[in-house]
């Protein structure tokens, strides 16, 4: 059932959901669901999306960005809205580790699935690096959030602000124009060979960071990658 709504930045936001017996759906962060709203015409048309907190016995969370009217009608949604819905599907959670390190990597609307991660996964302080590429400030989603993750588990967080590198398939923003994608990939995790990386973001973006990666020096089984562009 929809509880809640809450506007996360200009065209983007979160929706709350309670239920009975949630634990039983044995659901990690980093999953998604097909989710369908029974609020009226077009309702049996199912849109995917990630879990953007970790899942907890009585509530889920999905964040979702407008792009087009299946998402956009979330913030429509009246109070009590039954909602019913499948999953949970996919493979990039916490269960694929590797190793003790872990990198996430994302980019816009991609850093739900990441965001949920960094909440549920086990690590110690210093042990998670979450890499965050967003074309300006005010675009950055959960920052708060994210912050307080930073301060009360030791993450360490670097925010990648700015417009794209003008005709070059890279991830990263303009400003890193004169420099190799996998040397400013060890730049700022100088032992990324070593860690779990998770990358969330538009495909060819996405494609773009596991290329630095691999050139970085990490190994295939080491990377873990979600296509979002739905």
């Amino acid at each position: 059932m929809w509880t809640r709504f809450v506007v996360e930045a200009d065209g983007v936001v979160s929706v709350y959901l309670r239920g009975r017996q949630l634990a039983r759906l044995q659901a990690s962060a980093g999953q998604f669901f097909v989710w369908r709203f029974l609020d009226g015409p077009g309702c049996s048309r199912g849109k995917p999306y990630s879990l953007s907190a970790a899942p907890r016995r009585d509530r889920l969370r999905i964040t979702a960005r407008d792009l087009g009217p299946g998402s956009r009608r979330l913030a429509t949604l009246s109070v009590g809205t039954r909602v019913v819905f499948e999953g949970p599907y996919g493979r990039m959670t916490a269960a694929v580790r590797r190793t003790r390190k872990v990198t996430l990597i994302a980019s816009g609307i991609g850093i739900t699935p990441l965001r949920a991660l960094l909440e549920e996964m086990t690590y110690a302080p210093g042990e998670a690096v979450l890499i965050y590429r967003a074309r300006g400030e005010r675009d950055l989603l959960f920052r708060p959030e994210l912050d307080m993750l930073a301060a009360r588990r030791g993450v360490r967080i670097v925010y990648l602000c700015g417009h794209r590198i003008p005709g070059r398939d890279s991830w990263l923003p303009a400003q890193y124009a004169g420099f190799a994608d996998n040397n400013v990939l060890r730049e700022i995790v100088p032992d990324i060979a070593g860690h779990d990386v998770f990358v969330c973001g538009p495909d060819g973006w996405t494609a773009a960071v596991v290329r630095a990666a691999r050139a970085a020096g990490v190994p295939h089984s080491q990377l873990h990658s979600e296509r979002f562009s739905w």
